[in-house]
């Protein structure tokens, strides 16, 4: 019997992150086994390179994003070719889809795959099996005679033709003990956010899957896997098809099902259904399941949301959401951006504003206040470039280094406004400094209602008492107190989620590891790092 070709697909994760779902290699695997290939998997997130089995592979494929996942993806691939040399080095995802020929500019990477890749990853394994020319696969960058040859753009696939049994298995033990499985029930985004990478990523093509698959997919995950958490904001935006949504919150209550779930939206969205269904739709969203919704503010400031930043929302849409929200009692995160370039400390202050305003009296709120990362050929980017005369990395190792955005990066703002704005950025990320707490027994309540989104203890509780005394004055300065506990946070972390993701999970057994949460008072232990939905060990 002749053996099957071989693939290895390898997500460039850390244990920082813990267990991220790789959906766009279990699509691509899936793609694969369908035409007879054996796939196999490494997730760096809970593997190490040392699971990395010498194989003679046909090729092995990454899925990539800047920052560190080029560093991690570097260091697999020097691994791959040290015992195989002729073995292709196969780059997916947005970073090779938006800069191939830089990535290909690496003579350890041989192919780039542009744009999604099922249908291009079987053509490619077709072509690589019977030494047929590249040329005629459709998406793809690649080496050819010392020069890079790219090929036709590939059609957008109908998304109802999508499997929704996706290979889970090549995720190991660690599945079936995940609490959190992630729905696609879209691509892309019509939007045009000046510093996302969908609107070149996917030109602002909105796809979506129909109401009915979307639900007949999480039943079936419900009935061959038991799992009931459900995390829909691995994808753009939930919301963009209002009455889709309804559609789906309909048909879940319409068949029994009962789960939970979570998902990233537009404050416009929110307010567009609210809107147009009234109060039906609040209550549709919690008698479906949810129980946690993520938001991008980016600024209080109504001139950067429109003039810099191309968001497309209004103060009063973010005010009002978070509003209707505490109200319903339903947990939310809004996260904030902040070092834009043109924005001045006003600009800062009308955001400070804004988040007195949403967080007043409001308890289900988690909040988030991020330096600006400038990714590749954005218009973010595009206007650092002409304006302020940045230069972005030119190799792939320059941008293993790129996340977290480095202060002395900062070329388009003054030393003082960029100190204050990531003096403001540490403090905001590791305390609840928003809230007033007048005892400790308050702090544990906001904690529990938050949905873990801060950390517990005596500890915590002091820092997020000393934090708002200096939000309130803006002293953001010589942050000793936060830099301390955020690092021991870290660890912590860190060392959570590898005794969880990599330890109790591999080696307990399900009715071990079901005991141990309940004895520890976890409903959902971590599924991965991603805390959005208030998930994280």
């Amino acid at each position: 019997m002749t053996a099957k070709p071989k693939v290895l697909l390898i997500y460039p994760g850390n244990k920082t992150w813990g267990f991220t779902y790789p959906m766009g290699l279990l699509y691509v695997a899936n793609a694969l086994q369908k035409d007879g290939i054996e796939v196999s998997l490494l997730h760096l997130g809970t593997g190490t390179l040392e699971d990395l089995k010498k194989d003679d592979y046909l090729f092995v494929g990454m899925t990539m994003m800047v920052g560190e996942m080029v560093g991690k993806g570097l260091e697999a691939a020097r691994l791959v070719k040290a015992n195989n040399p002729a073995t292709p080095i196969v780059l997916g995802g947005v970073y090779p889809s938006i800069l191939p020929e830089q990535v290909l500019a690496n003579p350890l990477i041989d192919i780039a795959v542009i744009g999604e890749g099922e249908e291009t990853a079987r053509e490619l394994a077709a072509a690589l099996l019977s030494g047929a020319d590249l040329g005629g696969v459709k998406g793809l960058a690649y080496k050819k005679g010392g020069s890079v040859v790219t090929t036709p753009a590939r059609e957008l696939l109908d998304l109802e033709t999508l499997d929704q049994d996706l290979p889970y298995s090549l995720l190991g033990d660690i599945f079936t003990k995940s609490t959190v499985v992630p729905i696609h029930t879209s691509r892309g985004c019509p939007y045009r956010c000046a510093f996302c990478y969908s609107p070149l990523f996917n030109k602002r093509r909105y796809r979506f899957k129909s109401a009915k698959k979307v639900v007949d997919e999480i039943e079936f995950i419900v009935g061959k896997y038991g799992i009931r958490n459900f995390n829909f904001d691995y994808e753009d935006e939930f919301l963009v098809n209002t009455d889709r949504a309804v559609e789906i919150f309909e048909d879940l209550l319409r068949r029994g099902l009962k789960i939970r779930w979570t998902a990233f939206c537009r404050f416009d969205s929110f307010c567009t259904a609210r809107a147009k269904y009234g109060e039906r739709f609040i209550k549709l969203l919690k008698d479906s399941g949810c129980f946690y919704l993520s938001f991008g503010a980016e600024s209080g400031s109504q001139r950067l949301l429109d003039e810099v930043i191309k968001k497309d929302i209004t103060v009063e849409q973010i005010v009002s959401t978070s509003a209707v929200l505490r109200d319903h009692q339903l947990i939310h995160r809004v996260s904030f951006i902040n070092c834009f370039p043109g924005e001045t400390r006003a600009d800062l202050e009308e955001t400070f504003k804004v988040i007195d305003r949403i967080s007043e009296g409001n308890r289900y709120l988690a909040l988030g206040l991020f330096n600006l990362i400038p990714l590749p050929k954005t218009a973010i980017m595009e206007r650092l470039q002409r304006d302020h005369g940045y230069v972005p990395p030119a190799t792939m190792e320059g941008w293993a280094d790129h996340i977290p955005t480095r202060r002395e990066s900062v070329t388009w703002h003054s030393k003082e406004h960029a100190d204050f704005c990531f003096a403001a950025s540490r403090m905001a990320n590791n305390s609840a400094f928003n809230q007033d707490f007048r005892s400790y027994a308050e702090y544990k309540d906001f904690i529990h209602t938050s949905s873990g989104a801060y950390p517990g203890g005596y500890p915590a509780y002091l820092v997020a008492r000393l934090q708002r005394f200096r939000y309130k004055r803006r002293w953001f300065y010589y942050n000793v107190e936060v830099i301390i506990f955020a690092w021991v946070r870290r660890y912590a972390v860190i060392a959570t989620n590898f005794l969880v993701n990599s330890i109790l999970k591999k080696y307990l057994s399900d009715s071990a590891f079901a005991a141990l949460k309940r004895f520890f008072g976890k409903d959902a232990w971590a599924a991965g790092g991603k805390d959005d939905a208030g998930t994280a060990a």
